[in-house]
C-alpha cells in the first residue's frame, strides 16, 4: 500500500512539473530588435478608416479592445493607415466593418489586403481570422471569455475552452462570434491535449502542422469535438480539437514580412474564393500562391437582408505577437466622382464647343467642375492636372467650393502646355464640389490656329476623375470695312429700291465673295442674311428692297457684314423715306340704274341694278383715312316732269335721306401703304342706296345725278 501511494505522489508532481513547463514556454515575446518597424515597411493602402471601420473601446464580453489604427510611416506609401490588432502579451484586438462598410451576400466583392502576423517564428502571437458575421452583438462581437481571461487558441474569433469537464460541443460554440464564418492565419499551433492542459485551451490545432490557414464556422458545434483525457487515479478531463477546413499546414507567417490577400466572393455560386501571397511587398508577382476556393453556407448566417459584418479579430497569449492590417482596396467602397467643363466667350457671350471658332482677343472662361456624387469617405489630396490649349493665355485661376470657400491660385505662365493645383479641400456630402476657373484671353494670332482638344484629370492615389475641353478654331482679326456711299435715299411709295456698295479687308487686296454674309434689320425686323455673289467683282454688295417692304414715310435700314472667321465690319445705317401717294376713286361707274317699279298707288322702294362700282384707292400710307360723301338732286323726265320720291342710303336698321348737302356714307382707315376699298362690296338689296317713290309718281323714265366727295378726314 505504500508503494502504491509513493506512485501516486510521484506521478502528481509529474503533473505539476508538466504544468510549469507549459506556463515557461507561453512566456516568450515576439520581438527582434533587427527587424524594422512593420509601419516603416508597410504597403500602400487605404486611409480614413475611421469612416469604414469601427473599433470599439469594449468588446461584448468586457474585454479591452488593443486594436488601433496607426498611421503608416513608410514613405513608399504616403496617405495609408493600418490597423494595429495586437502587440502585447494578453491581448484581444479586433476591427469591424461600419454599418454603411458591410459586406453584401447578394453582391459580387472583392476584398484585398496586407497582413503582417510578427517578426518570430518562435515568440509568435496567436495569429489573425479575417471574419463574416451576422453576432447579435454587431460590431462589438468577440470571443467570450470567462473572468475576461483571454484564451489564445481562440484569435477572437472561436469557443471558448476553459472548463476541463465540460463536454458538450454546443457549450463551446456558444462562446464563439456566432453566426460566422471564419478564415484563420494561426501562427501559435495549439497541439498541447495532455491531461494537465485539459481546460486551458490548447488543444485546437492537434493535427494541424506548424503556422497554418483553415476556416470554418466559429458558431456551429459540429466545429468542436470533444477528447476525454484520463490520468491513473484522477477524475476524467475533457478537452476540444477543432474541425479545420481546407486547412494549409506549415507556413510561415511571423516572418516579418507583410503577406497580400485577396477574397473574391461570387454572389450566385456562394463561393469565396481566398489567395494568399500573390503579390511580394516589393509588388512583384508570387509565383507560388496559396489559393482556395469553398462554398459557404450563407444560412449559417441567419441575415434576413444579406448584409453581414466583415473584419479582422486577433489574439496574443503569452507572447507579444505584433499583427497588422492595411486595407488594400474594397469594391464596393468606390466614391462616385466625376468632373466635366465649359468654355465660354466673353466677349461673344456664348458657349464654345468642339467646331465654335473664336476671335483673337476675345475673353474667355474655362469653368471645370468636380462633382462628389456619392461614398463613404472623402475624396482628399485631389491632384488637377489640366492640359492646356493652344493660343490661350490666362491671367486668373481660382478653386470655388460649395461650402463657400474661394482658394485663389497662380496662373498658368504663357506658353506653358499644363498646369497642376492640389485641390485645397476634401470633397464628400457636405462639401460636394469645386470649380476651378482659368480666365484668360484668345492669343492675337497672325494665322487661324487650332487649339486642339485638351484632357483634364483630377485624382488622388485611388479615384480620378477626367474630362476634355473643346478643340475650337482660333481665327484672326482682320477688321472688315463696309462702305455704302449713299445712306439717305427718298423714293416713291410703290417704288422699289436697290443698294450698292463694297466690303473692304485691311492687308488684302481681293476678298472671296462666298466668304462673306450679308446681316440687315429693316425697321426693327431681321432681314434674311444672305452671301455675296462670287459672279459679282471681289467686294460688291448688291442689297435689293421691294416696295412692299417699305412704308410710306421714314424707314431705317441697319447693314453690317461678317466673314467665315467671324470678322465683323461696323453697322452702317441707311434712312429710306417713302413720299406720300394720293387719294382718289379708282372705279366708278359713269352711269347706273336703280331698279324699275310697278307703280300700284302705294309708295314704293327701287333696288340697284348690278351696274353699280364705287372702289376708292389710298396710296398715302397705312393708318392714312378718309370720309366719303354722297349728294343727290331731283329725279326727273326728259320733259322735265319731276318723280315724286327721294334717294336714301340705309345701314342697317337706319335710313337717311340723301339730299343736295351731302351726307357722309362711309369712312375708312387703310390697312398698307396702297390699300384699295370697294364701298358697295357689302351693300345688300335691302342696304345702300336705294330709291323710294310715294303714292303720287306717276310712269315714266327718270334720271337724277349722285354725287360722291372724298375727303382726307378721321374716319
Amino acid at each position: 500500500m505504500r508503494k502504491r501511494l509513493t506512485i501516486g505522489l510521484l506521478a502528481g508532481l509529474m503533473v505539476m512539473v508538466g504544468l510549469g513547463f507549459t506556463a515557461m514556454r507561453s512566456q516568450a515575446a515576439d520581438t527582434d530588435p533587427t527587424a524594422a518597424s512593420p509601419l516603416d515597411t508597410a504597403p500602400s493602402g487605404l486611409d480614413q478608416l475611421d469612416k469604414l471601420f469601427t473599433v470599439p473601446a469594449v468588446f461584448s464580453d468586457g474585454v479591452s479592445n488593443a486594436a488601433s489604427i496607426q498611421n503608416v510611416t513608410n514613405s513608399a506609401s504616403p496617405n495609408t493607415q493600418a490597423v494595429q490588432i495586437n502587440n502585447s502579451k494578453r491581448q484581444l484586438g479586433g476591427v469591424w466593418s461600419s454599418d454603411t462598410n458591410q459586406f453584401d451576400l447578394n453582391q459580387d466583392t472583392t476584398l484585398s489586403m496586407w497582413l503582417y502576423f510578427g517578426a518570430s517564428k518562435s515568440k509568435a502571437g496567436d495569429g489573425l481570422a479575417f471574419v463574416l458575421q451576422n453576432d447579435p452583438n454587431g460590431t462589438t462581437a468577440a470571443s467570450s471569455y470567462t473572468k475576461q481571461n483571454i484564451i489564445g487558441e481562440t484569435m477572437g474569433v472561436w469557443g471558448v475552452d476553459d472548463d476541463k469537464s465540460r463536454t458538450d460541443s454546443a457549450e463551446i460554440a456558444a462562446t464563439a462570434i456566432q453566426n460566422s464564418w471564419a478564415l484563420e492565419f494561426d501562427t501559435y499551433s495549439n497541439t498541447s491535449s495532455s491531461y494537465s492542459d485539459a481546460g486551458s485551451g490548447s488543444a485546437f490545432d492537434v493535427g494541424i502542422k506548424g503556422q497554418h490557414m483553415a476556416t470554418g464556422y466559429p458558431g456551429l458545434a459540429d466545429t468542436y469535438i470533444n477528447k476525454k483525457v484520463t490520468q491513473l487515479l484522477w477524475a476524467d478531463r475533457y478537452l476540444f480539437t477543432q474541425a479545420h477546413t481546407n486547412p494549409v499546414p506549415s507556413l510561415s507567417l511571423t516572418d516579418a514580412a507583410w503577406h497580400h490577400l485577396v477574397l473574391k466572393w461570387d454572389a450566385s455560386t456562394k463561393t469565396m474564393t481566398y489567395t494568399l501571397n500573390d503579390v511580394n511587398p516589393d509588388g512583384s508577382t508570387n509565383a507560388n500562391p496559396i489559393t482556395r476556393s469553398e462554398v459557404i453556407d450563407t444560412s449559417q448566417f441567419h441575415s434576413t437582408n444579406g448584409l453581414v459584418h466583415w473584419g479582422f479579430v486577433g489574439t496574443n497569449g503569452s507572447n507579444a505577437g505584433n499583427s497588422l492590417v492595411v486595407f488594400e482596396s474594397i469594391t464596393h467602397l468606390n466614391i462616385d466622382v466625376d468632373a466635366d467643363m465649359k468654355v465660354f466667350d466673353k466677349t461673344k457671350n456664348r458657349e464654345v464647343t468642339t467646331g465654335s471658332k473664336v476671335k483673337a482677343n476675345d475673353e474667355l472662361e474655362y469653368t471645370y467642375n468636380l462633382n462628389y456624387k456619392d461614398g463613404q469617405i472623402d475624396w482628399e489630396r485631389i491632384t488637377a492636372n489640366i492640359d492646356l490649349p493652344k493660343a490661350v493665355t490666362f491671367s486668373e485661376a481660382t478653386i470655388k467650393y460649395a461650402d463657400g470657400a474661394t482658394q485663389f491660385l497662380k496662373a498658368p505662365e504663357a506658353g506653358a502646355e499644363s498646369v497642376t493645383y492640389d485641390i485645397g479641400k476634401n470633397l464628400h456630402a457636405g462639401n460636394a464640389k469645386a470649380t476651378i476657373t482659368l480666365t484668360g484671353k484668345a492669343d492675337s494670332v497672325k494665322v487661324n490656329t487650332q487649339t486642339t482638344a485638351t484632357d483634364a484629370v483630377f485624382a488622388n492615389e485611388k479615384y480620378e476623375a477626367k474630362t476634355t475641353a473643346p478643340d475650337y478654331l482660333i481665327t484672326v482679326a482682320q477688321p472688315l470695312t463696309l462702305y455704302i456711299p449713299t445712306q439717305d435715299y427718298t423714293i416713291d411709295n410703290g417704288s422699289d429700291l436697290k443698294i450698292s456698295g463694297l466690303v473692304l479687308a485691311e492687308d488684302s487686296e481681293q476678298l472671296t465673295n462666298s466668304w462673306i454674309t450679308v446681316y440687315s434689320e429693316l425697321n426693327g425686323t431681321d432681314l434674311d442674311p444672305f452671301r455675296l455673289s462670287d459672279d459679282d467683282e471681289s467686294g460688291v454688295l448688291r442689297i435689293a428692297l421691294k416696295s412692299n417692304q417699305l412704308h410710306v414715310g421714314d424707314n431705317t435700314l441697319d447693314v453690317y457684314v461678317m466673314d467665315d472667321d467671324e470678322n465683323t465690319s461696323d453697322t452702317v445705317h441707311i434712312k429710306i423715306h417713302v413720299t406720300s401717294g394720293s387719294l382718289g376713286f379708282k372705279t366708278v361707274a359713269s352711269a347706273s340704274k336703280f331698279s324699275a317699279i310697278t307703280l300700284d298707288g302705294k309708295a314704293q322702294t327701287s333696288q340697284r341694278e348690278d351696274d353699280w362700282e364705287l372702289v376708292v384707292a389710298d396710296d398715302r400710307g397705312k393708318g392714312s383715312s378718309w370720309q366719303l360723301q354722297a349728294s343727290a338732286g331731283d329725279f326727273t323726265t326728259e320733259a322735265g316732269r319731276k318723280l315724286p320720291g327721294q334717294v336714301v342710303y340705309k345701314n342697317g336698321d337706319q335710313s337717311t335721306v340723301i339730299n343736295g348737302s351731302g351726307t357722309v356714307i362711309d369712312s375708312h382707315e387703310s390697312t398698307s401703304d396702297a390699300d384699295e376699298y370697294d364701298v358697295t362690296k357689302n351693300w345688300t338689296k335691302d342696304t345702300g342706296l336705294l330709291f323710294e317713290t310715294n303714292a303720287a309718281a306717276t310712269p315714266g323714265a327718270y334720271s337724277g345725278k349722285i354725287t360722291w366727295t372724298l375727303s382726307n378726314a378721321p374716319s
